[in-house]
């Protein structure tokens, strides 16, 4: 990517800031609930609503939950993805399912599958499919319901 450090902060933090804001983390105490809802200590938080920094990507998971945010949407933002990643992830989406596959597959094949060599892209990508895999329900992502109908 040929972006600028402060151009990739800019997109991050015009993406998260706003979801947090309307989720009450900006408010009184709020500080304090993100700490709490996304694992970050009380500087990292600090920084972040400052838009001093961006955390670190094994955040992004709690981080975008907090902010109804898609986790790749936070990736992309980042420059930690390309965005060709967020229209990959539509066209899935909105494919039918026959045309996916029917053989389940690893998240490690998966990655392979999608060409992600890089450890930190790969890291990346492994924990959010972890996240996302475990211990979300119904109440936590309101689109599974829907998926499954």
């Amino acid at each position: 990517m040929t972006d600028a450090p402060h151009e990739r902060a800019d997109r991050f933090f015009a993406l998260v800031l706003p979801g947090l804001e309307e989720a009450g983390y900006a408010e009184y105490g709020g500080q304090q609930r993100l700490v709490a809802d996304t694992g970050m200590n009380k500087s990292t938080v600090s920084r972040l609503l400052r838009r001093e920094q961006i955390p670190h990507v094994k955040f992004f998971p709690a981080l975008a939950k907090a902010a109804h945010r898609d986790p790749v949407e936070l990736l992309v933002a980042a420059g930690i993805l390309p965005p060709e990643y967020l229209e990959s992830q539509q066209t899935l989406s909105e494919s039918d399912r026959s045309q996916v596959g029917s053989v389940p597959i690893t998240p490690e094949e998966a990655a392979d599958g999608l060409g992600i060599q890089d450890d930190v892209g790969r890291y990346t990508f492994l924990a959010v499919v972890d996240k996302l895999t475990t211990g979300s329900d119904a109440q936590d992502n309101p689109g599974d319901a829907q998926a499954q109908a």
